[in-house]
């Protein structure tokens, strides 16, 4: 298998190397086929971690892939101090290959916060460099893509106009991320353009060692992958082939995924499908559930002891520079709540049930005092029955048979998005608590176990799962995908005010687009200046459609 899926290989498009606390770093991930070259449909998860000269890790993002791309951005805190730092990005897929294969970029960062921080030195060469106040102009042009600005020179807060232009039609057409920032008047660690990491890879030949495969890492190929293993209490009960059900409440929309152990009772979650919700809930499925323990697979830390770092040390000249950039940046800071940024909603999905169910309102009904009135007043085809052990469990009846049930399947009972095994804890249930109940009268194999119907209730504060009491419900935190934003615009209007037109604007970053899809041969792209006055640099990086890298840049200066 490993020789047969392709092989990948990460690019990350972020929008500096130089960052102050109270700023955000913004990033652009692209997964590419090392083969092809073009977006790698194979991983759908991608982590992007900070690393220290410490080699401790600051953050590690679990990024969803759509298509081999995906978007995040991190607050740099007052708790992280002055120093140089690597940006690593990579798939679970690559691990196989060792560090040598991640993404690298080196960051620095300047807190002016903190105090009896380590003293930064020269190296032992004096190469100084980076320490020098120096105006830096880049631009740079690319075959596939231009860049185009209706203004050179610009005042504050004033509009500006970029055309994103296709200089080979069709052929440039594809998905990039678009920077607008102002350039640092000091030296700073170069950027990895799409151009520069594209030829870096096609010189790395990757080859997996004997050690690497003892410790082979699956590929994330649906979606994002949660490992653990039940143990059993006693030798009485084996771990094998048992059945393991996790879910995931929240508001929108629930997850509810149904695993089987193998051999040596480990089990596997595929989560597919977005979620918002922060906490999962597990459970061995059967009588036997509170005969096991259930533990969860924690990934180890990566080795990243042989990173080399780049060398940044604080002057006393950069003390003006610190200065107003910090004053900026704290006065930004105090109005972000008048301009934030918005999580984008993802559209919720079908229930794995489907849609053709029979919903319940119960608040268009007459409300009765027990669960068991309320099936048998309002809810069709389904009943109360007892097992032969003597336990009140729920029945549905089959859609297009006129008989009840003449098989011995339960139906799956879901409330708010948790899987309830004792249909106890529902009949015993206050009624008035419950909103809706859904109703699916299919048979259903879900997970390699088979039910007969679906009864999905949903609560009227819609947190059943908080208030659960069993001891056979474990709860778990879970690292979760960051969501999508959509990052806010500044506008201004001669004609017309605007709530952030009398708040001072320092913005050192003017615009951000992590997803900006070029799909005809001009597209318009206008966002308006600051009151901070400098250079800034109009970067567009990405691929197009066919895998080609491109990496262009142009620069406007706001006086």
């Amino acid at each position: 298998m490993i020789d047969i899926l392709p092989k990948e290989h990460i690019f990350i498009h972020h929008n500096t190397t130089l960052l102050f606390s109270g700023e955000y770093l913004y990033y652009k991930v692209y997964c590419i086929d090392l083969k092809t070259q073009k977006k790698s449909y194979l991983s759908k998860i991608a982590y992007v971690e900070l690393v220290g000269e410490d080699k401790k890790t600051v953050f590690r993002h679990k990024i969803r892939l759509e298509e081999g791309h995906g978007q995040g951005d991190f607050f740099i805190p007052v708790a992280v101090a002055s120093g140089n730092y690597k940006l690593i990005g990579y798939t679970q897929w690559m691990k196989n290959e060792g560090l040598s294969s991640f993404f690298q970029s080196d960051i620095n960062i300047i807190n002016p916060y903190q105090r009896l921080q380590k003293e930064k030195k020269l190296n032992d060469n004096n190469q100084s460099t980076n320490n020098l106040l120096k105006d830096v102009i880049y631009e740079s042009d690319d075959e596939n893509v231009q860049l185009v600005v209706n203004a050179k020179n610009n005042t504050k807060r004033s509009a500006v106009s970029v055309l994103v232009k296709s200089l080979k039609k069709s052929l440039s057409y594809g998905n990039y991320s678009l920077s607008v920032r102002k350039i640092d008047t000091i030296l700073i660690p170069s950027k990895h353009t799409a151009k520069k990491n594209s030829e870096q890879y096609k010189k790395t030949e990757i080859n997996y060692t004997k050690e690497v495969k003892q410790h082979f890492f699956t590929p994330e190929l649906r979606g994002e992958l949660i490992y653990g293993k039940i143990k059993s209490k006693t030798p009485d009960f084996k771990e094998s082939n048992k059945k393991i059900v996790i879910s995931i409440p929240e508001e929108e929309q629930y997850q509810l995924k149904i695993a089987t152990t193998d051999k040596k009772g480990f089990f596997k979650f595929n989560l597919d499908k977005k979620y918002s919700g922060s906490q999962a809930l597990i459970q061995v499925l059967g009588d036997e559930k509170q005969q096991y323990d259930i533990q969860l697979h924690r990934p180890k830390d990566i080795d990243y002891s042989n990173l080399i770092f780049n060398t940044f040390t604080i002057t006393p000249q950069m003390k003006d520079m610190i200065l107003k950039r910090s004053i900026y940046n704290q006065i930004n800071n105090a109005y972000f709540s008048v301009k934030p940024d918005t999580i984008k909603p993802f559209k919720k999905a079908t229930p794995f049930y489907g849609d053709d169910i029979e919903v319940y309102n119960l608040d268009e009904y007459t409300r009765f005092p027990t669960v068991k009135e309320t099936i048998v007043e309002i809810i069709d085809n389904v009943w109360i029955d007892k097992t032969r052990k003597g336990k009140e469990v729920f029945k549905v009846r089959r859609k297009n048979y006129s008989a009840y049930n003449k098989v011995d399947l339960l139906p799956l009972v879901i409330i708010d998005g948790l899987m309830i095994q004792d249909h106890n804890d529902l009949i015993n249930y206050n009624p008035k608590k419950i909103k809706r109940i859904k109703l699916s009268r299919k048979k259903y194999f879900y997970g390699s176990h088979m039910f007969l119907g679906v009864i999905d209730l949903e609560t009227v504060d819609k947190d059943y799962y908080r208030k659960k009491t069993s001891n056979n419900i474990h709860t778990i935190e879970l690292f979760k995908p960051l969501p999508e934003k959509k990052y806010f615009y500044q506008k201004y209007n001669e004609t017309i005010t605007s709530s952030t037109d009398r708040i001072p604007d320092f913005r050192q970053q003017l615009l951000w687009i992590p997803d900006f899809i070029l799909d005809k041969e001009e597209i318009k792209i206008d966002f308006f200046t600051s009151d901070n006055i400098g250079d800034y640099e109009i970067s567009l990086e990405g691929f197009t459609n066919e895998g080609v890298p491109v990496s262009t840049q142009t620069v406007i200066t706001v006086e």
